[in-house]
């Protein structure tokens, strides 16, 4: 073999491979599941509207516009999604896909998926802390009453008589009168 033409392909081959051997911005292996179409229409945490029929994701800590890609643990699908919504926190659950991207690595309607994610850049270039990452600077210290108990205030109960007498036979275990018996026969017949 010519060994400038093998030089030549290592040359151009090896950074790509060593490009490819980096270790990824996040990576996290638990359930996926489906954004309910029930939001169809309505604003995203990060100001789009969702669309079930995009290529978008929900995910906990990830910037908005950061690109991921969700692999199906079960049958190796993979899908390129953009992270442009939040949903609440549910234990071991990783990225609330739309529906088309759910539906493309064969994630069952209803149900969770066995998923790993993996982000190769982040956009700011910092990596979520942890499963819940750090809050965003937009929501601030809270106040300085955060958890002090609030004020304590004294109500009376109202008088017994505002509410007038009850009506007779009230709290009684009496048949109301009026009613025939049960048919013979019938349970609870006397």
């Amino acid at each position: 073999m010519n060994i400038p033409v093998l030089l030549r392909f290592l040359v151009i081959a090896l950074p790509a491979l060593l490009a490819n051997c980096t270790k990824p911005a996040y990576q996290a292996r638990g359930h996926a599941s489906y954004i309910a179409d029930q939001y169809a229409g309505r604003y995203t945490s990060g100001g789009a509207i969702y669309n079930p029929q995009g290529w978008t994701a929900a995910h906990n800590t990830l910037p908005f516009g950061t690109e991921v890609k969700v692999k199906n643990n079960y049958n190796g699908r993979t899908v390129k999604v953009i992270v442009n919504d939040r949903f609440p926190y549910y234990p071991n659950r990783v990225i609330n896909l739309s529906r088309a991207a759910a539906e493309y690595i064969q994630i069952p309607y209803r149900q969770l998926g066995d998923v790993t994610v993996t982000a190769k850049t982040i956009p700011g270039g910092q990596a979520p802390a942890g499963s819940y990452g750090a809050p965003p600077a937009s929501y601030g210290a809270p106040p300085a009453s955060y958890g002090t108990p609030p004020p304590t205030t004294n109500y009376s109960a109202p008088p017994r008589s505002s509410f007038g007498a009850p009506p007779a036979g009230y709290g009684t275990t009496a048949p109301p009168s009026g009613i025939p018996p049960p048919p013979p026969g019938y349970p609870g017949a006397r």
